[in-house]
């Protein structure tokens, strides 16, 4: 009986910092670990979450994701000796607390870094849970009421000074419209956080490389996403109070009664 010859086994190339606004990486999980779940739909690439941290946090920093899906920003965070919590309405494993991210537990303040990598409409189904924002279609006001009070809790936990970064992707559904998730949400993260930066992160998503998708695009005269954002966003201090008021040079002031001196008061 011949033995089988081993496979040759892939090795996941340790992550590198990017330097350009074009990200790109060679798998979803980076060296000999495992971050998050592979077979979680819609799993974000840990070599993003990983740059992100090594360019915006240090050590014992607490990195929160409100969406936390298969764990992946939790793994990476404590592979770079970060603190980490993780939030989503259907946790897939024991250290992902169930919470809507419109209303975090966490206290005011408390963040170094927030990452949330958001549904992009309807195009998963994450839970059966009625309040899951994956339930609401971009083409709906509802979708964007959602995660505009997911951003301002995000404004609220994070620190002033620090960084927070959102993961997302534009939606077009054949025969219906396209919706700039991207646009729209960036104009709601600007309403509280300065821009830090936009990257342009290459999709590795099977379909695009599928022939019968690909034969569609082409007869049917659309796109398929090719890339997603990434919004990198500051979180300003508090602005000073505002200086008292100084009368204008070479203006003289109304001189006070000086009742000491027979100044008489008013009837």
């Amino acid at each position: 009986m011949k033995s089988r010859t081993p496979r040759p086994r892939f090795d996941r190339p340790a992550p590198e910092r990017q330097v350009t606004t074009l990200w790109d990486y060679p798998s979803q999980n980076y060296g000999e670990g495992k971050q998050g779940d592979t077979a979680y739909v819609g799993a974000t690439p840990s070599y993003i979450v990983w740059n992100l941290l090594q360019s915006y946090t240090k050590e014992k920093d607490l990195v929160v994701d409100p969406m936390c899906g298969s764990g992946t920003t939790l793994d990476v965070a404590r592979d770079l000796s970060r603190r980490a919590l993780g939030y989503d309405l259907n946790p897939t494993r024991p250290d992902i607390f169930r919470v809507d991210a419109r209303k975090l537990p966490l206290e005011t303040g408390k963040a170094d870094f927030v990452f949330i990598d958001p549904p992009y409409s309807t195009h998963v189904d994450y839970s059966n849970d009625p309040r899951c924002i994956g339930k609401l279609d971009a083409a709906t006001a509802a979708y964007y009421e959602a995660m505009a009070l997911v951003i301002g809790e995000i404004d609220r936990v994070l620190k002033p000074g620090k960084f927070m970064a959102l993961y997302v992707c534009d939606s077009f559904v054949k025969d219906k419209a396209f919706h700039p998730i991207g646009f729209e949400l960036f104009g709601l993260l600007r309403q509280h956080f300065t821009p830090v930066d936009i990257v342009s992160v290459v999709r590795h998503n099977k379909t695009l490389e599928m022939g019968n998708y690909r034969r569609a695009a082409d007869e049917g005269n659309f796109f398929l996403r090719g890339f997603n954002y990434l919004f990198i966003m500051r979180k300003e201090h508090a602005p000073p109070p505002p200086a008292p008021s100084r009368p204008a040079p070479g203006h003289r002031a109304a001189k006070k009664p000086n009742f000491r001196r027979g100044g008489k008061r008013g009837n």
